[in-house]
């Protein structure tokens, strides 16, 4: 029985052992087996679709009324995932990497363009035949989404700002306003110390995110430091669209906005002017989180938007 014993312990220390070696040698690939482990945790499986705009990457699960999250700049479905856990069992949920982010292949600047990421957007609905959705987004996300619900309102049931939307300017100047008035963008990462700092710009507290992973999107980003630069210049330099808040008064949906307090990137003075902007709104203004709130606090969150979803029923015809 000793021996026995014994062997187990050799075993698991062996196992515990090639798991430690692997976690710094290799980190791509346990990140890529860590991400796989936590979409199964919650319910979602990895796929990918051919459209106009290439192949896209997208996480799906559940089933019921369907909800598509959309994610903002230089960011990826991934962080959705502790969110959409708690929306799988009544609803189904899918995150799309946006053409050119993510896991999909990089595409020509100009295709970053927001009037272009529209056209990308309703291409991938097609795609998926997806008729009508309720849409989920954040940041620049939310600002496609709000081109796509201006000009197709048919495809969109309701619209959530999870997170301050860009285009939106707010009554008090943003600590990311008055970095972009002096030529920094801490958004823009271009080294490993970029990367590290700009979670102090998105989140109160990073949340846990296992090494691996971190390393595996750290190097993927550094490594297209140039392309994402121009990817920034394209979306604020070069989009020749109205704003969110000039479109807002046209959408007639049922509307979310859910923006966190502290959220430096844009000042939660904008969600009463958005609120007030939109037809139908409903407004949410939690604390203890910043411009990710899917990120910062998923579960209050997720009960906020499903609380919204309800009610949109009951009054949407």
């Amino acid at each position: 029985m000793k021996r026995l014993i014994l062997r187990s312990l050799v075993g698991l220390f062996a196992i515990v052992l090639v798991i430690a070696v692997a976690w710094t040698t290799a980190p791509i690939k346990v990140a890529g087996v860590l991400l796989k482990l936590n979409n199964l945790s919650a319910g979602l499986t990895a796929k990918s679709i051919e459209t106009e705009a290439g192949t896209i990457h997208y996480l799906e699960g559940g089933e019921g009324e369907t909800i598509l999250l959309i994610h903002g700049i230089y960011a990826r479905k991934e962080h959705w995932v502790e969110m959409m856990r708690h929306l799988v069992s009544n609803y189904h949920v899918i995150a799309i990497d946006l053409p050119g982010f993510g896991n999909n292949a990089r595409l020509p600047v100009g295709d970053y363009a927001l009037d272009r990421q529209q056209v990308h957007l309703r291409s991938i609905l097609d795609a998926l035949d997806l008729a009508q959705v309720h849409i989920g987004a954040n940041s620049m996300g939310a600002y496609v989404a709000t081109l796509l619900a201006h000009q197709h309102p048919e495809r969109v049931a309701s619209i959530a700002f999870i997170g301050s939307p860009l285009g939106v300017s707010t009554p008090i100047q943003s600590d990311m306003d008055r970095a972009l008035a002096i030529g920094h963008k801490p958004l823009v990462v271009r080294s490993e110390p970029d990367f590290a700092a700009r979670h102090d710009w998105l989140t109160p507290k990073m949340p846990y995110v296992p090494g691996p992973i971190l390393q595996s999107w750290m190097a993927d980003e550094v490594s297209t430091a140039d392309h994402n630069a121009q990817v920034w210049a394209a979306v604020h330099d070069q989009s020749s669209v109205p704003t969110v808040l000039e479109l807002a008064p046209a959408l007639a949906m049922p509307s979310l906005v859910i923006w966190c307090q502290p959220d430096r990137i844009f000042h939660v003075s904008g969600a009463r002017v958005l609120g007030d902007a939109l037809p139908a709104s409903t407004r949410a203004t939690p604390e203890n989180c910043g411009h990710l709130p899917m990120l910062d606090q998923p579960t209050q969150v997720a009960e906020i938007y499903v609380h919204f979803l309800q009610s949109a029923a009951l009054t949407t015809p």
